[in-house]
C-alpha cells in the first residue's frame, strides 16, 4: 500500500522513505506489551495546531485497529491508516510548535509501524520456510522512525516523553533481535549492521554492538574447532571496533549521569569480559595460523630433503616460534604444538641434541599440566613422544656403556679379591664366612656370628626340614641388607679415597650377584 511520507524540515534535513513489504519471526511478545496508545506527550502544547489534531485522529484509529475480536486483515489495514494520518500530521507540522509536532507524529508513526511489524510476525510464524522479510522491514522502518523523532525531540520534548521513546526504541530493537536468531548467520550479520546504523547514540546501541560482537565471537569458536582459523580470525578482527565503541558511549553516559545505572553495569561488565576473550581467542587463532604456515612448509621441505634450503629452514623456525610466542601462556595446546615442531625442526634439519630434548621435554611438561585433557591422537604430540623417547634412550646407552667401561677399570683393579671371591664361593656357607671375615661391614651389621654358626649348622645336615630351609634364607637375607651397593658403598672408611669407595661398591655387586645365586638356588629346593 502506498503511503504519503512526511516533509523533513530544513533544520533536521530528514526524509521518510516508502515503506518496504517484508517479513517477520517465529516467537512474539504478549499482545499487552505492544497495544499501548501510542504517546501524546507534547498535544497539550500542539492542541490548536492542525498537526496536532490530525495526529489524534491517528490516535483514534490505532485504537480502533486494537478493539478485540478484530480479524488481523482489518487490524492491518486501520493501523495503515493510523500511520497514513501520523504521516500527513508530519507533513503538516510547522511554525514555533514544528519540532514537537513533528517529534510527537514520527513517534507515533514508529509505534504504530511497531505494531503492525508484530501482527506480520504473527502470520509469519506460522510459515516454517518463512524469511520474515516483511516484519523485519517494518520493525526497521519503525525504529528509524522512532531513532529521528527522539533525535528532533531532545530539545523540545519532556524528559518523560523522551524515556518512554527510549524504551520503545530499545523493546524494537530486541524484537528485531529475536527475529535476526532465526536467520541464517551471514544473513543475520546483515540484519543487525543495518539496525544499528539506525538506533540514536546511547545505551542501546551500545547494547546492540554488543550482540553483534558476542555473535562474532560464538561464531569464531564454532570456526576455531572446526580447523577454519582463517574464517575465525575474520570474525575476532570484526569485534575491536564493536567493543570499543560500545565502552565509549557508556563511558559518556557514566560521565553525563555520574555513574551508570545497574542494567548498564552489567552490560559494560559483558563487554570488558568479551574484549579479554576476544584477545585471547585472537592470540590462539593467530598463534594456529602460524604453526600451520610452518606446518606446510617444513613437510615441503622434508618432501624435498636433497635441496636444502637454510634461509626457508629459518623461516620455518620463525613461524613456529611466533606460534608459540603467541600461545604462551595463554593456550596450553597451541604452545605445546608449537614447541612440538620446533622440536622436530632441529631433530631432523639442525641436528641439535640439546635443543630438540629442551623442546620435546617442555612440551611435554605443557601436556601434563593440561591434563585431564588427553592429546594421544594429535600428530604433534605423537612425534614429541617418539623424538623424546630416542633421545631417552641414546642417553641411557650412552651412560651404560660409559659406567661399563669404568666398571671394567675398577674390576681389573680388583682382580685379586674377585679370585678369593670365586674360590670361596662354592656353598653359601663357605661364600658367607669368607665375605664376613675380609669384607664385613663396619657399621650396622645385620648377620651376627650366631646366624653364620646356624647356617653352618643347617647346611651341614643332608636333610633339612621346611623351617630350617626357611632359617636359612632369612639369614641370607640379613646378608643382602650388609652388602647391598647402596649401603655396603655408604659406609665411610678412614682415609679412603673417591677410587676406593669405587672399589667398594663393585665389590659389594659382584658378592650381591653370588648371595643372589644361593638364594635362588634355596627357593628351587
Amino acid at each position: 500500500m502506498e503511503k504519503q511520507m512526511p516533509r523533513t524540515s530544513s533544520k533536521t534535513n530528514r526524509s521518510k522513505p516508502k515503506q518496504d513489504e517484508g517479513g517477520g519471526s517465529t516467537r512474539t511478545r504478549p499482545e499487552s506489551q505492544s497495544q499501548s496508545e501510542p504517546n501524546q506527550a507534547g498535544d497539550s502544547a500542539t492542541s490548536e495546531s492542525g498537526s496536532a489534531k490530525t495526529r489524534k485522529k491517528g490516535n483514534e484509529k490505532y485504537k480502533m485497529a486494537l478493539r478485540d475480536g478484530i480479524p488481523p486483515l482489518i487490524k492491518c489495514s486501520r493501523l495503515e491508516d493510523a500511520m497514513k494520518a501520523y504521516i500527513q500530521a508530519a507533513n503538516t507540522a510547522f511554525g514555533p510548535t514544528r519540532s514537537v509536532d513533528w517529534s510527537s507524529a514520527m513517534k507515533n508513526y514508529g509505534m504504530t509501524n511497531k505494531r503492525l511489524a508484530q501482527e506480520f510476525k504473527k502470520q509469519e510464524e506460522m510459515n516454517l520456510d518463512s524469511s520474515f522479510i516483511r516484519s523485519l522491514s517494518a520493525f526497521k522502518e519503525s525504529l528509524k522512525s522512532m531513532s529521528e523523532a527522539f533525535l528532533e525531540g531532545l530539545s523540545c520534548q519532556p524528559l518523560s516523553w523522551r524515556l518512554k521513546i527510549q524504551e520503545e526504541i530499545e523493546d524494537t530493537y530486541l524484537e528485531i533481535l529475536e527475529v535476526a536468531n532465526l536467520l541464517e548467520l551471514k544473513q543475520k550479520f546483515i540484519e543487525l549492521y543495518r539496525v544499528v546504523n539506525l538506533l540514536p547514540p546511547g545505551a542501546t546501541q551500545a547494547m546492540a554492538k554488543f550482540h553483534i560482537g558476542d555473535a562474532h565471537f560464538k561464531a569464531s569458536v564454532r570456526l576455531m574447532e572446526s580447523g577454519e582459523y582463517k574464517k575465525c580470525l575474520d570474525h575476532l578482527h570484526n569485534i575491536h571496533q564493536l567493543v570499543e565503541e560500545a565502552l565509549s558511549v557508556l563511558a559518556k553516559l557514566a560521565k553525563a549521569n555520574t555513574g551508570l545505572t545497574l542494567e548498564y553495569e552489567d552490560l559494560d561488565h559483558d563487554l570488558q569480559t568479551l574484549k579479554q576473550d576476544t584477545l585471547y581467542h585472537l592470540s590462539t587463532a593467530e598463534s594456529l595460523q602460524a604453526r600451520k604456515c610452518g606446518e606446510k612448509m617444513l613437510a615441503e621441505m622434508l618432501e624435498n630433503h636433497e635441496h636444502l634450503n637454510m634461509d626457508v629452514v629459518w623461516d620455518i623456525v620463525d613461524w613456529f616460534k611466533q606460534a608459540y610466542l603467541k600461545a604462551a601462556e595463554l593456550d596450553l595446546e597451541q604452545e605445546a604444538a608449537a614447541l612440538s615442531f620446533l622440536g622436530l625442526v632441529n631433530e631432523k634439519i639442525l641436528f641439535s641434541t640439546v635443543k630438540t630434548k629442551s623442546y620435546y621435554k617442555r612440551c611435554m611438561e605443557l601436556v601434563d599440566a593440561a591434563q585431564p585433557k588427553t592429546f594421544l591422537t594429535e600428530t604433534w604430540y605423537q612425534q614429541c613422544v617418539t623424538g623424546y623417547r630416542k633421545i631417552q634412550d641414546a642417553e641411557r646407552r650412552r651412560d651404560e656403556a660409559a659406567q661399563s667401561r669404568e666398571r671394567q677399570e675398577v674390576l681389573e683393579n680388583l682382580t685379586a679379591e674377585i679370585s678369593a671371591l670365586n674360590k670361596a664361593n662354592t656353598s653359601a656357607g663357605e661364600l658367607l664366612a669368607h665375605i664376613y671375615t675380609h669384607h664385613a661391614p663396619t657399621k650396622g651389621r645385620k648377620l651376627t656370628d650366631e646366624h653364620l654358626k646356624e647356617f653352618w649348622e643347617n647346611e651341614e645336615q643332608p636333610v633339612c626340614s621346611l623351617e630350617k630351609k626357611k632359617a636359612r634364607k632369612k639369614i641370607l637375607l640379613k646378608a643382602f641388607a650388609d652388602f647391598h651397593p647402596d649401603k655396603f658403598s655408604a659406609t665411610t672408611v678412614e682415609d679412603e679415597t673417591e677410587e676406593d669407595q669405587k672399589e667398594r661398591k663393585v665389590l659389594s655387586e659382584e658378592i650381591m650377584k653370588m648371595l643372589t645365586r644361593h638364594h635362588e638356588l634355596l627357593k628351587m629346593d
